[in-house]
């Protein structure tokens, strides 16, 4: 009978057991299907964020690249001018003894204006300067005999002012023939001092002593005293 009753106990509770055994292992599943869903969001959202940086990376890599690409092609067309400068300055000198004789005697005619007549120097100390540089003595020279021969000669002053030996003043007219100088940047403006503040060596002002002052007001009655000596006099 004991053992009839227990069984019959038995049979009701293994039910609930079961139930609850089934509740926790449902809200245990739950729990880890929440928490991968979470892992499946931070996931992709970890994704997103890092093909977003390699995006980002890419482009600033590309526009790097470009930069660099640009600077290489300007540095290039640079260097390539720069060749052709120095072409153009070998073919100057190796022209400059054959023409140097016809133009040394287009400046000794006596005949003609003297721009006319400075005009071969000139061309020949520029030919110089371009060739040589723009110190070279023998074109100065040669821009200097220019000068005598055409003092207003605004070319020859300027090329004469580039070699730096001397200075010539240039007339606006003269100054008209080469672009202006960039302006200077302007200075940063000092912080003006606060109104209060007052500067530490400045001393107070001295008062003056009324003695200064007694002399001259002395002075004033002699005037009468000489207008009283004139009818005395009479």
């Amino acid at each position: 009978m004991t053992m009839n009753l227990m069984q019959g106990k038995a049979a009701r509770f293994v039910p609930i057991v079961l139930g609850v055994l089934a509740l926790v292992f449902a809200a245990v599943a739950a729990m880890f299907v929440g928490k991968a869903g979470d892992l499946e969001i931070s996931l992709a959202e970890a994704q997103a964020s890092a093909s977003k940086a390699q995006q980002d990376a890419q482009a600033a890599k590309k526009k790097s690249d470009d930069a660099l690409k640009a600077a290489n092609a300007k540095i290039a067309a640079l260097e390539a001018d720069r060749a052709e400068a120095e072409k153009l300055k070998l073919l100057l000198a190796s022209v400059e003894p054959q023409i140097t004789p016809a133009l040394e005697a287009a400046s000794r005619v006596r005949v003609g204006k003297p721009d006319a007549r400075a005009a071969g120097l000139v061309g020949l100390g520029l030919i110089g300067q371009v060739a040589h540089g723009t110190k070279h003595e023998a074109s100065l020279q040669t821009l200097d005999r220019a000068l005598a021969i055409d003092p207003a000669n605004c070319a020859a002053i300027h090329a004469v002012n580039l070699g730096g030996a001397k200075k010539i003043d240039v007339t606006p007219e003269c100054a008209a023939l080469l672009p202006a100088p960039a302006p200077a940047a302007a200075p940063a403006a000092s912080p003006a001092p606060a109104k209060d503040a007052k500067p530490a060596d400045a001393k107070p002002a001295e008062a003056k002593p009324a003695a200064d002052a007694k002399p001259a007001a002395e002075a004033k009655p002699a005037a009468p005293a000489a207008a009283a000596a004139a009818p005395a006099k009479n």
